[in-house]
């Protein structure tokens, strides 16, 4: 069990000042810690006060990412306490937005990236994710980012928005998720000519060489995660509908794009 500063920077442990006395003992994080012992409506109230005092969507989808960052049982409880709010702000239409300036926000990425200089090593690197049983897995190429086109690695706030709102609405446990960018480039020249941009600096790979790589993406995962459901997100219609015809009868997938969410039962997970 984690105790004292491992405990408070793991964001799914970590429950801030609604640690009550005896646990703050208990835990090693005594002293840790400000007096006050906060109850988790307490804590909300204090988010949504705090999201209101903000001028910008943005800001607020940047305090709210801050806090899944760090505390993510403060951040669902939120979410799910008023959704309603919330969801514009965590997905669409403000994650646009965000995806937009994703190399510029300075935060955590959150999720996996993959790019062409990683053929041949796929495999071995899943097995640097944290968690070992995956079972929804939001995978984007950032080609065709909402209406927003090619955003390349931008594009991964996609994949983190949609399997939050997975968690939020549907129950599935955020640990057994994991948002992944097949980052193989971009023909976007502002992002080309941006230096803070974060992501493989190229045009895009297309061709054998990208079906190639997605495909040892999809081996990689069935190897290491066998029962997890891959979704496709955001990837431009003809790869979308080639890799679905590819991939439909051999691996658990979907492409909400073609197919709707609603259609699709996420069962088991």
């Amino acid at each position: 069990m984690k105790r004292g500063t491992d405990l408070l920077r793991d964001k799914s442990l970590n429950r801030s000042i609604a640690f009550g006395r005896a646990d703050r003992r208990r835990l090693g994080i005594a002293g840790l810690l400000p007096y006050a012992v906060a109850t988790d409506r307490q804590l909300v109230d204090r988010v949504m006060v705090n999201l209101e005092r903000l001028p910008r969507d943005i800001d607020r989808y940047m305090l709210l990412s801050g806090i899944q960052e760090r505390n993510e049982r403060l951040f669902y409880r939120t979410v799910i306490d008023n959704v309603d709010r919330i969801m514009p702000l965590i997905y669409t239409p403000t994650v646009g937005e965000a995806c937009k300036e994703f190399s510029h926000l300075a935060r955590d990425p959150k999720g996996f990236f993959i790019t062409p200089d990683d053929r041949g090593h796929i495999r071995r690197m899943l097995g640097n994710w944290p968690k070992d049983d995956i079972r929804v897995i939001v995978v984007t190429d950032g080609q065709r980012i909402l209406g927003l086109g090619d955003l390349g690695a931008n594009g991964m706030g996609i994949p983190i928005g949609k399997l939050a709102l997975y968690t939020a609405c549907a129950g599935i446990d955020p640990g057994k998720c994991l948002p992944v960018t097949l980052d193989v480039g971009t023909n976007n020249e502002e992002l080309l000519n941006d230096v803070l941009y974060i992501g493989y600096p190229r045009k895009r790979v297309e061709g054998k060489a990208y079906f190639d790589l997605v495909d040892e993406f999809v081996s990689a995962v069935q190897a290491r995660y066998p029962d997890a459901l891959i979704q496709f997100e955001d990837f431009l219609t003809p790869n979308a509908y080639a890799l679905l015809n590819k991939y439909r009868n051999r691996v658990l997938c979907f492409n909400d794009d073609i197919q709707g969410t609603a259609a699709v039962a996420l069962a088991g997970v």
